[in-house]
C-alpha cells in the first residue's frame, strides 16, 4: 500500500492516525522501526514528500518524538465503575500485561510533516504530547452517583499529566487541554509559556499520573533536532 497516496482525502488525519494505530496493534510498526532504527536520520536527510511508508512509521512510532511505554497499572478497576483494562481487566484478564503504550510529540514539524494533519486551533501556543493506546475505558456507572460522564474521566486524566525537564530547577507544567481523537488517542497541550524549552534541556519528561495508573516517558531535546532547529 502506497502510505502517503492512500490518504489524501479530507479525512487525512483520521486515516493516517488510523494506519499507524492498526500498525502499532498488529505490531508492525515497531518491527519496521527496529529495521530501519539504526539508519541515517532520514527526516534530516530527505524531503518529507520522499519518506517512505516504513520511515513514516518509525518516525510516528520509534523515534525520538516518539516512545514506546508501559504503564504502571495501580488497580484492576477504575473508579468511575469501568475496568483500567477494559474486558481484559475481568478475570484471567486481570493477569495479562499492560498493552504498550505510544507517547508521541504531535506539535513537533516532523510529526505533522508526516501527518499532514494541522492540530486544533485551541492548541496553539502548546506542545501537544499525545498517549496512544492508553488502557481506560468509556466512562460507565458509578455507583450512587450515577453516571460519570467520559468528559469527567478525561478531566481527570488531564489533571495527571504534565511536563518538566528533568534534573533542571523549573516547576513541572501541567496540562491545560486534554482532547480526545477519534482513533481513541488522548492530546495533552502544554502551555508554551509555563515552559520554555531549548536545545540544551536534554531529558524533557512526560508524566501521567492517576488513581488507575503511571506512566513516565522521557524525550531528549538534543535528538529532536529537524533541520537544524529543535522541533516540539
Amino acid at each position: 500500500m502506497d502510505f502517503r497516496r492512500s490518504f489524501d482525502s479530507p479525512a487525512d488525519e483520521f486515516g493516517r492516525r488510523r494506519f499507524l494505530i492498526g500498525a502499532l496493534g498488529s505490531g508492525a510498526a515497531l518491527t519496521h522501526a527496529s529495521r530501519l532504527f539504526g539508519a541515517t536520520e532520514f527526516w534530516n536527510a530527505k524531503d518529507p514528500s520522499a519518506w517512505t511508508e516504513d520511515e513514516i512509521v518509525m518516525l510516528t512510532t520509534k523515534s525520538p518524538w516518539a516512545k514506546e511505554a508501559v504503564p504502571n497499572i495501580r488497580n484492576a478497576d477504575d473508579p468511575t465503575g469501568g475496568s483500567v483494562l477494559g474486558n481484559a481487566g475481568r478475570g484471567e484478564g486481570r493477569r495479562r500485561s499492560p498493552p504498550k503504550v505510544i507517547v508521541r510529540w504531535e506539535s513537533a514539524q516532523p510529526i505533522l510533516d508526516a501527518l499532514r494533519a494541522p492540530l486544533a486551533a485551541d492548541f496553539e501556543g502548546h506542545y501537544v504530547v499525545s498517549v496512544t493506546n492508553l488502557p481506560f475505558t468509556e466512562a460507565r456507572r458509578a455507583g450512587r452517583g450515577g453516571e460519570t460522564t467520559p468528559d469527567d474521566t478525561l478531566e481527570r486524566i488531564q489533571n495527571g499529566a504534565t511536563l518538566q525537564v528533568k534534573d533542571k530547577d523549573r516547576d513541572a507544567a501541567e496540562a491545560g487541554i486534554a482532547r480526545r481523537t477519534r482513533i481513541g488517542s488522548i492530546l495533552f497541550g502544554f502551555s508554551k509559556d509555563q515552559l520554555r524549552l531549548s536545545p540544551s534541556d536534554g531529558d524533557i519528561v512526560f508524566a501521567l499520573n492517576t488513581q488507575q495508573l503511571t506512566l513516565k516517558t522521557n524525550f531528549n531535546t538534543k535528538e529532536m533536532i529537524y533541520h537544524g532547529k529543535l522541533a516540539v
